[in-house]
């Protein structure tokens, strides 16, 4: 299962920012009475206001809506138990009050449909830096990616037509963007592993405090 995530796995104390590490952390302790619970993965999520700690659209975690939605779109989980990802107009006319967990997309959506949408025109796209996105396949399976860089030569990053195009060799039929950047973080338990740890290389040389992020459980 997929879940949305804030600090102290609890949004309802006031916007703030912690790392995903911690969040997830929080999320394990909250639920340690829950059969089977066991978290194995987290990414970062959506932007947010960086001396403040909210986020920049929509946040839902089971069922409460503590964010509402802006311009860019979300990835969520619905009240079935289906992946979505879906612009602002078709949350409002077709997925609100339908969803238990969710964030905000981030600056693009890469694919719609089955059918790579981001532009190539501008700067913003055809850049390298570290990203974070999360896509669904045809099947409905979720796929979290992050790519590391600004960190030559140990990597440069991608742009978002190639992150586009790399969910969109993964079997993924919709993806979104999220925050990149100094914000991108993968924590995992790796195999072998009795804890999890930040599994890449953030580009501020340690884990970024922020806002939303996304775990698997």
């Amino acid at each position: 299962n997929v879940y949305a995530n804030y600090a102290n796995n609890d949004p309802s104390k006031g916007w703030q920012m912690q790392t995903v590490e911690a969040q997830m952390r929080a999320a394990q302790a909250n639920n340690a009475d829950v059969e089977n619970y066991k978290i194995i993965a987290g990414v970062n999520g959506s932007g947010f206001n960086m001396g403040t700690g909210e986020p920049s659209g929509l946040l839902i975690m089971d069922g409460v809506v503590y964010q509402e939605i802006n311009s860019q779109g979300f990835f969520g989980i619905d009240n079935d138990g289906n992946a979505v990802i879906a612009t602002t107009e078709e949350y409002n006319t077709k997925y609100k009050g339908k969803i238990k967990e969710a964030i905000s997309g981030f600056g693009s959506f890469l694919i719609k449909d089955g059918e790579i949408i981001v532009s190539k025109d501008d700067n913003y796209t055809s850049s390298r830096a570290s990203r974070t996105a999360v896509g669904i396949t045809a099947t409905g399976k979720v796929v979290l990616m992050v790519v590391d860089g600004r960190q030559e030569p140990v990597s440069c990053g991608a742009s978002m037509v190639e992150i586009a195009q790399i969910l969109y060799d993964a079997g993924c039929v919709q993806a979104v963007n999220l925050d990149g950047g100094g914000s991108t973080t993968y924590v995992a338990k790796q195999e072998g592993a009795d804890d999890f740890a930040v599994a890449n290389k953030p580009s501020d040389g340690y884990a970024r405090s922020v806002s939303t992020s996304l775990y698997v459980a």
